[in-house]
């Protein structure tokens, strides 16, 4: 029998959210970009298999950390318990994929209301926005012709620049 995962996403309502919601969408962002880029991580720096992050906002948004895990036999793989079973994070890299390009489109739809906090340019394949008295100078996405994000550039206030390609 074929075990079926479920991940849950708070996917933002666009025509609820108000200004204050940036700050959230964007902690959102962080959390799936993770998530996507260590959906492969058996090890961390910390010990042990990556831990899954999500959002949770119950009193005021915070990332949180979770221990989903699943085991795959892979004996050679330097990461293989005594039994041959290397322990991976339960990640649906599609679904976080899917994420990231709704809080990115969300973000860009808020903007129009946000004008003081935020500003965004659309064209037909990517996204520019920038950030006002942020520590994220501004995040740019870059969409493929099914619309579904392909790269995200990251610009902080300090400079440095991260990139994800997906």
């Amino acid at each position: 029998m074929e075990k079926i995962i479920c991940i849950l996403t708070l996917i933002p309502t666009i025509s609820f959210a108000n200004c204050s919601d940036i700050q959230k969408y964007k902690l959102a962002l962080e959390a799936h970009a993770s998530n996507w880029a260590n959906k492969n991580t058996t090890r961390t720096p910390e010990g042990g298999v990556y831990k899954v992050k999500s959002l949770d906002c119950k009193n005021h948004c915070k990332i949180i950390e979770t221990n989903s895990t699943y085991l795959k036999y892979e004996p050679s793989h330097p990461d293989a318990d005594k039994n041959g079973y290397v322990t991976y994070p339960v990640i649906d890299a599609q679904a976080e994929r899917a994420a990231i390009s709704t809080y990115a489109k969300s973000i860009h739809l808020l903007s129009s209301k946000c004008k003081k906090r935020i500003s965004s340019l659309k064209n037909t394949d990517s996204l520019l926005i920038n950030y006002k008295n942020s520590s994220v100078k501004q995040d740019i996405f870059n969409f493929d012709k099914s619309n579904k994000v392909i790269s995200w550039i990251r610009e902080v206030s300090n400079g440095k620049t991260q990139i994800m390609n997906f």
